[in-house]
């Protein structure tokens, strides 16, 4: 390594582990040189004995559902002794990853979080593996995978990643609220006029009060809307800012007035109202979500739940993708191996031991035709929508992922903060997409 822990942690400063993470990428890429290029492997290399490290975010039930995968694997490669770690989640396991890297501690396998992907690969921490899946194109089936999963895997044209899980946003829906006011449920041809229209009669005030008893819509995921009018965070390259852009505004534009001129989604005061922001306390008609909502939604015993397609913007639909991005570090010693560890965790069989445990999104085409995803339903869920309706959205090719930036995570935070006065109406959608062009310009690719 060419740079201390601490010397790397006092260099990036307010920044946080990851803003700095490309100063470091030239040195830390020294190091590792010529190590583990797959072309310079037989294939029987990946059968030697090994011990290699794993890290994934999560918690204990979490660390339970990659027990199985880990105790499943190693009856697969006895001669790989993999130490599992589940730990952290969200900036704290983001960061704790940075830190791993930077003091030469990284694991061999390991997961990287949503506004992060192209960041890492632009700093130098994966290891391509676009050999490795050419030598075992037989057993890694890649035609398998969706397309938009392994569009997200790749930065540059190279591919660091098997995506392990991921699914799209759609619209998770009180069955019991929209039947009850005779509001026929969204289809795969409603539009955003049409989820106005119909969250205009599910919304309930009583009297003058300002705070609804019921919302039509709660608060929806803002990419997924932007791109369905047509706009974008940035430029294929990465050079241009494309949220200032006429569609961008269009997109907020809706957002905004569902909040304070139709007033069907929350507002900041009702959005901070348990009984409003919670989709599973009964008083949300529609919110978007991706199908790990259903870890939160799995015990709702109070009303019938289904999963429906979001609706289509002035350019159709496209629904953000979230993907399960398992790497290996460039710097592992144990390349081969970890490949295998990585093929497993993302093949039809790991993704069927993880998430029939749990409630992500399998990656593979394959498993989302099997029994034990396609057929599953809960107590209180109307139909098998809340499988079905995110593969849909994928085999449709109506899901894409953050396009990769070396500085994405920057991007997005400044997108967040700014749109805090678009959600309580104290600046335009305009004003809004002006602000975020000069707050983000410094990490636009020189």
């Amino acid at each position: 390594m060419t740079m201390t822990k601490r010397g790397l942690l006092q260099a990036l400063g307010a920044r946080g582990v990851l803003g700095g993470l490309g100063a470091v990428s030239a040195g830390w890429l020294a190091a590792c040189a010529g190590q583990g290029a797959a072309s310079q492997e037989s294939a029987g290399a990946s059968a030697a004995p090994a011990r290699l490290t794993v890290l994934f975010p999560g918690n204990a039930t979490d660390a339970e559902d990659y027990k199985a995968v880990a105790d499943a694997m190693a009856l697969k490669y006895p001669k790989i002794q993999a130490e599992w770690t589940v730990s952290g989640a969200g900036q704290e396991y983001t960061d704790k990853l940075g830190s791993m890297f930077a003091g030469g501690s990284a694991p061999d396998v390991f997961k990287t979080l949503i506004f992060n992907f192209g960041q890492f690969a632009s700093s130098g921490m994966y290891l391509a593996l676009d050999d490795y899946v050419k030598r075992d194109a037989a057993q890694v089936q890649m035609d398998d995978f969706f397309p938009a999963h392994v569009e997200a895997s790749k930065f540059k044209g190279k591919l660091y990643s098997l995506p392990n899980d991921g699914a799209p946003q759609a619209l998770w829906v009180n069955v019991d609220l929209w039947k009850r006011d005779g509001v026929p449920l969204p289809t795969w041809d409603s539009t955003w006029a049409d989820l106005l229209k119909a969250a205009t009669t599910l919304t309930k005030r009583e009297g003058g009060n300002p705070m609804a008893t019921q919302l039509g819509l709660g608060r929806p995921e803002w990419l997924t809307w932007v791109w369905s009018a047509g706009g974008d965070l940035y430029n294929a390259e990465g050079t241009r800012l494309l949220f200032d852009q006429p569609p961008v505004i269009e997109a907020l534009t809706w957002l905004q007035d569902a909040v304070h001129k139709q007033r069907v989604a929350p507002n900041p005061t009702e959005q901070g109202n348990p009984t409003l922001a919670g989709f599973p306390n009964g008083n949300i008609a529609a919110l978007t979500g991706n199908r790990g909502a259903l870890g939160m939604y799995r015990t709702i015993d109070g009303f019938t739940y289904d999963v429906v397609p979001v609706p289509k913007g002035p350019k159709g639909r496209i629904s953000r993708l979230g993907v399960g991005y398992t790497s290996i570090s460039a710097g592992s010693k144990v390349p081969a191996a970890a490949f295998n560890v990585v093929n497993y965790i993302a093949s039809a069989e790991g993704q069927r031991i993880k998430i029939s445990r749990g409630f992500a999104h399998p990656s593979r085409k394959s498993a989302v035709a099997q029994e034990w995803f396609k057929d599953y339903k809960t107590p209180r869920s109307a139909s098998t929508g809340i499988n079905l309706t995110f593969a849909e959205t994928l085999r449709r090719n109506e899901a894409r992922s953050v396009p990769p930036h070396p500085r994405e995570a920057d991007i997005n935070r400044v997108i967040e903060s700014n749109l805090g006065a678009l959600w309580n109406g104290t600046k335009s959608p305009r004003e809004i997409v002006q602000a975020v062009a000069t707050e983000a310009s410094q990490y636009l690719v020189k």
